[in-house]
């Protein structure tokens, strides 16, 4: 009737969620409180983190702003 939610497995809980013929069928396993589909975005809980590539692009573009405009003023 329900799947199991929170199975203790080799590597941690394992979380199921039903098919369209009522299969249980294993979430995604970053899956930490349950799922309603297989890929990663079907997770339920926390929404996942967002990605810290962003500040440290800009991070590396002001100090190689910085270091040109003092490249330029010594020139």
């Amino acid at each position: 009737e329900r799947c199991p939610d929170g199975v203790l497995g080799e590597r941690g809980p394992i979380y199921k969620f039903p098919d369209g013929s009522r299969e249980c069928r294993p979430c995604h396993e970053n899956c930490t409180r349950g799922c309603v589909g297989p890929l990663l975005r079907d997770c339920l809980g926390d929404p996942l983190p967002v990605s810290r590539r962003a500040p440290t692009l800009i991070a590396v573009m002001v100090v190689g702003a910085v270091f040109l405009s003092c490249s330029l003023v010594l020139l």
